[in-house]
């Protein structure tokens, strides 16, 4: 036992063949295949079926090689009319005409536009110049055979192509949506992630290394001793809550605003534990700031950046004060955090990625403000630019913000 291994198009276009090839027959059998009357019919008794055979042949081409189909084809159909015209022939030569118009390339369509025009015209012709008594019905006859047996497969054909077209361009957008759709979600989780590294970072990082510093500050200075502690315990709370309001934030999308404590009006809590420690600290604030209200978002913003600093100015240049400033300068709100620099001690921290920096940086970027952080003149400075015209909050005046 052996088989010819075929593919699914070229076993359909076996049975096509084979359908239009028994068709052809029949009709032969019948009598009714050639078209006497026409040009000659001196070879019908051998030759139709030779045209049928070869044409049948050219069909099987007609998805794999359509140009050599339409080429193999129109050769018979040229022989076949000269000599001998048949039905069978031109039906082949229609289902070749569709199968180009739907599976060939652009150019082998250009050209099939051509060949139709002129066998068309062609067969108009002839019959036109043919001697018979009725000559216009017989060219209204061949006008109808050439509309049903060219023009019409081009056309549904064409359709057809054109169908095709349309789908794929449509599954080839939607894969595209489909990608552009993982590519946000990916982001979207990698968004998150950074911000809950953010959130936990000011929350574990920054209560943490306060407590190391006052706990070290208090090994140094045994008086400190029950001020640090109960630094310690507050900086312990206020941690405790904000963790509790991450978790319920994470949980079901809520927060209890009563256990908030991210704001400027609670920047004493910041500033307490690092007084406590033996660090002088001094905050100018202007009234304007906490009266009226500043947005959230600028307000919760500035909070965690004063945070930040205020631990990186504790950690980096333990004992030396510490001056803070809060005012409105037009439409921004503007933060200065400055401490004098101190020589690195001898046995210096494990190298790590500073982070603090990047989370303030960051944050007052999704502010719409900036952020500028390093040495001068001696001294360390962290100056923040918050925007009071935040979206959500259209203000006429620096003092119009909800």
């Amino acid at each position: 036992m052996w088989s010819v291994p075929l593919r699914r198009t070229q076993l359909d276009d076996v049975r096509l063949t084979a359908l239009f090839f028994a068709v052809g027959a029949a009709l032969q059998i019948a009598g009714l295949n050639q078209v006497s009357g026409l040009l000659s019919d001196r070879f019908g008794s051998w030759l139709p079926w030779v045209t049928l055979t070869v044409a049948a042949a050219f069909q099987l081409l007609r998805r794999d090689r359509p140009a050599a189909a339409l080429a193999g084809t129109t050769a018979v159909l040229t022989v076949d009319v000269v000599l001998c015209p048949t039905v069978a022939v031109w039906i082949i030569f229609s289902d070749i005409v569709y199968a180009v118009a739907c599976y060939g390339s652009q150019r082998l369509v250009g050209r099939l536009y051509v060949l139709c025009a002129i066998v068309s015209a062609a067969v108009v012709v002839l019959l036109a110049a043919a001697e018979q008594p009725t000559q216009w019905r017989t060219v209204f006859v061949g006008i109808l055979w050439v509309i049903a047996l060219i023009f019409s497969p081009l056309a549904y054909g064409h359709a057809l192509r054109e169908h095709r077209t349309a789908a794929e361009v449509q599954r080839q957008h939607a894969r595209t949506l489909a990608t552009l759709a993982d590519h946000e979600r990916v982001e979207a989780v990698e968004e998150e992630r950074r911000r809950l590294a953010r959130d936990l970072h000011d929350v574990i990082a920054g209560q943490l290394s306060s407590i190391a510093v006052q706990s070290a500050a208090a090994l140094d200075n045994p008086a400190l001793s029950d001020r640090v502690l109960g630094s310690v315990r507050t900086i312990s709370v206020e941690a405790l809550r904000e963790m509790r309001a991450m978790i319920d934030l994470l949980t079901d999308g809520t927060v209890d605003r009563s256990r908030a404590t991210s704001t400027l009006r609670r920047a004493d809590r910041l500033i307490e534990p690092v007084t406590g420690s033996g660090t002088d600290v001094e905050l100018r604030c202007t009234p304007e700031v906490l009266d009226p209200p500043l947005p959230p978002l600028v307000d919760i913003t500035a909070h965690h950046i004063l945070a930040e600093a205020l631990i990186n100015a504790t950690k980096h240049a333990p004992g030396q004060p510490i001056s803070i400033d809060i005012d409105i300068a037009g439409d921004d709100l503007v933060l200065v955090v400055t401490n004098p620099l101190t020589d690195p001690p001898a046995e210096a921290e494990p190298a790590h990625t500073a982070r603090g920096i990047t989370n303030m940086t960051t944050r007052a970027a999704v502010a719409g403000g900036t952020l500028a952080a390093g040495p001068g003149d001696g001294a360390f400075t962290v100056t923040a630019t918050l925007p009071l015209r935040t979206a959500g909050h259209p203000t006429d005046s620096a003092k119009e913000y909800p």
